[in-house]
C-alpha cells in the first residue's frame, strides 16, 4: 500500500510545540499531508485489511510519546490513522449509502473547524445563522415545504427521532408539562423495511416498542397501503391511538419508495401524523428522472434528508423539515436559557429550536457546494447516479453467473453470483465478498432479502465511473470463480 510520507519529508518543523505557540508552518505540513492523501485515496487497495485485535496492537505500539508537545509524535499519529482507514473516496468503495469526497464541501468543513464556533446563537455565529437560514429556505422550496420549519440534525436517526416527538406532542399537546402517565397507549406504522432508527426512536421517546406496527412490504419493497389501513382500524378497536405513519423514500437496502399519496390519505383519514424518512431517497428530488418517485410526499407533516449520503456532503449534514411552522418551537423551547439567549428578533438565535444546545456549523460545507456547483449541478450528479446504476444492472443481466434480486429503483443494486458448486449461495456469496474486502480490491456490502443474503451495491461517489462498475463487476466474477475453483477441489 503506498503510504503517506514521514512528516520529516513534508517541510514539517519538529521544533513546533503546542505549549509555545509558535505554530508557523503547521498549515504548509497540514496542506502537504491533505494534498499527498488526496492523492493516493483513489489509488491502491480500498482498506489495508487488519482484524480488531491486530489494529488495535499496532495503535497500541506506535512509536510516540505521550504529552511530548511534540509534532512528530502528531504527525506520526496521523499518518497511522490515515494508511489503515478506509479510502472512502475509492472508485472501489461501494459499501455504504455515502461515498466519495466533494471538494467545495471538504474546504467548507475545514474552514468551520478552524472557525470553530457554536449554532445556538446569532452572537458567536453571525455568519453562520445567516447561512443556515437562507440554506434551509432553499431546501424547503425544493423539497416543497416553503410554509413550514426545518433545521439542521446529525443525521436521518436524530431527525427521525425528533419527528416521532413532533408527532406525539402534537396529538398530546399536555404531554410537554405532564409527559406519558395516563395517556393511552400509543401506534407508531411504519414498513418491515423501515430504517432501524425507528425502533430506536420509539424506545427513547418512551413508547417503547410494542407500539411500534410493522406493516409487510409487498415484492418490490412497499409498504402495503391496504394491510396498513386494517391494522390501524384493529389497534383503534383495541384502544390504541393512531399517532404516526412513517413511509420510506428509499429504502436501506432495496432502495424503494413507498406511495405516499396512499399514505396522506390514510394519514388524513385517521388524524394521523405522516413523516417521510428521506435520508437516503430523499435527494431525488434534484433528479429529474427520479423525482417521480417522491410524488405524494409533499403531503407529509415531516421529512428527513441527509446531505451527506447521496449529495455527497462530508458527515454529517442531515436537515428536518416540517409542514407547519412551530413545531420545533412546541417541543424544543423550553427552561432558563436567559443566560445564552439574548435575542430580540424571531429566529434570530437557532438554538431554542433544535434538540441540540452546541452544534456544528454543518451549512458551510452546504452552503460552499451549493454555491459551487448549483441545483443544476445537483441534478446531473443524481442523474449520473441513475446512469451509473443502469450499466450496473445491465451488466447483471448480461452475466450468466450473476441475477438482480429486486428490482432497482434507483442506486441500490441488489445481486448475486448463482453459477456455483456450493448449495449455500447466501454462504457463497458472501465468501466473495469477505475476499474481496480482504484483498482490498473492492468494497461492497451484504444484507437480506427476506432469507437471502444479497450483495448490495451503492454507487454515491460523484468520480466513479462507467468503466469503474465494470471493473467491480470484472473483480467480483473472477473472485467468485476462483472461490469456486477452491470448493471443487474440497469437494
Amino acid at each position: 500500500m503506498v503510504k503517506p510520507p514521514h512528516p520529516t519529508k513534508i517541510n514539517m518543523n519538529p521544533t513546533h510545540s503546542l505549549t509555545t505557540g509558535s505554530a508557523d508552518g503547521l498549515f504548509t505540513d497540514l496542506a502537504s499531508v491533505l494534498s499527498h492523501y488526496d492523492r493516493v485515496r483513489k489509488t491502491g487497495k480500498v482498506v489495508e485489511y487488519q482484524n480488531y485485535s491486530s489494529l488495535k496492537q499496532k495503535l497500541q505500539s506506535l512509536d510516540v510519546r505521550i504529552g511530548s508537545q511534540s509534532w512528530d509524535s502528531v504527525w506520526a499519529t496521523v499518518e497511522t490513522y490515515l494508511d489503515n482507514s478506509v479510502k472512502t473516496a475509492h472508485p472501489q468503495y461501494f459499501n455504504q449509502l455515502w461515498a466519495g469526497q466533494s471538494e467545495p464541501a471538504l474546504v467548507g468543513s475545514i474552514i468551520e473547524a478552524i472557525a470553530n464556533t457554536s449554532m445556538y446563537t446569532y452572537e458567536v455565529a453571525p455568519v453562520a445563522t445567516i447561512i443556515e437560514n437562507e440554506m434551509l429556505n432553499v431546501f424547503k422550496s425544493v423539497f416543497g415545504f416553503d410554509s413550514g420549519d426545518a433545521q439542521v440534525t446529525t443525521g436521518g436517526s436524530n431527525s427521525n427521532y425528533i419527528a416521532l416527538l413532533l408527532a406525539l406532542h402534537k396529538k398530546f399537546p399536555e404531554l410537554k408539562q405532564s409527559g406519558l402517565q395516563g395517556l393511552p397507549r400509543c401506534a407508531v406504522f411504519v414498513s418491515s423495511d423501515a430504517h432501524y432508527s425507528m425502533d430506536k426512536a420509539a424506545v427513547m421517546a418512551g413508547i417503547g416498542l410494542d407500539s411500534l406496527i410493522k406493516v409487510p412490504a409487498d415484492e418490490r419493497g412497499v409498504m402495503n397501503t391496504d394491510l396498513l389501513d386494517t391494522m390501524i382500524q384493529e389497534c383503534i378497536a383495541s384502544g390504541r391511538v393512531p399517532i404516526s405513519i412513517v413511509g420510506t423514500a428509499g429504502t436501506t437496502v432495496r432502495g424503494a419508495y413507498d406511495n405516499f399519496e396512499a399514505l396522506a390519505d390514510i394519514a388524513q383519514q385517521h388524524a394521523c401524523w405522516l413523516h417521510v424518512d428521506g435520508a437516503w431517497g430523499g435527494a431525488v428530488a434534484f433528479s429529474s428522472e427520479a423525482r417521480k418517485f417522491l410524488n405524494g410526499f409533499e403531503r407529509a407533516d415531516s421529512m428527513t434528508w441527509d446531505a451527506h449520503k447521496m449529495l455527497g456532503v462530508p458527515l454529517m449534514c442531515g436537515v428536518l423539515f416540517t409542514r407547519d411552522s412551530g413545531c420545533f418551537d412546541r417541543v424544543c423551547n423550553l427552561g432558563d436559557t436567559s443566560y445564552i439567549f439574548h435575542d430580540t428578533e424571531e429566529r434570530q438565535d437557532l438554538g431554542p429550536y433544535s434538540l441540540q444546545c452546541g452544534r456544528r456549523v454543518d451549512m458551510l460545507k452546504m452552503w460552499l457546494e451549493y454555491v459551487f456547483y448549483g441545483e443544476q449541478g445537483f441534478r446531473e450528479r443524481i442523474d449520473n447516479f441513475m446512469h451509473l446504476s443502469n450499466v450496473a444492472e445491465q451488466r447483471i443481466n448480461a452475466e450468466p453467473t450473476l441475477e438482480l434480486q429486486a428490482e432497482r429503483w434507483i442506486n441500490n443494486i441488489c445481486f448475486r453470483t448463482t453459477a456455483t458448486t456450493s448449495s449455500d449461495l447466501n454462504g457463497f456469496n458472501k465468501s466473495v465478498r469477505e475476499r474481496l474486502h480482504r484483498q482490498g480490491s473492492s468494497f461492497v456490502n451484504i444484507a437480506y432479502l427476506g432469507d437471502e443474503l444479497t450483495i448490495r451495491l451503492i454507487i454515491t461517489n460523484k468520480d466513479v465511473t462507467e468503466s469503474d462498475i465494470h471493473e467491480f463487476f470484472d473483480i467480483w466474477v473472477a473472485a467468485a470463480a476462483e472461490v469456486d475453483q477452491e470448493l471443487m477441489q474440497c469437494a
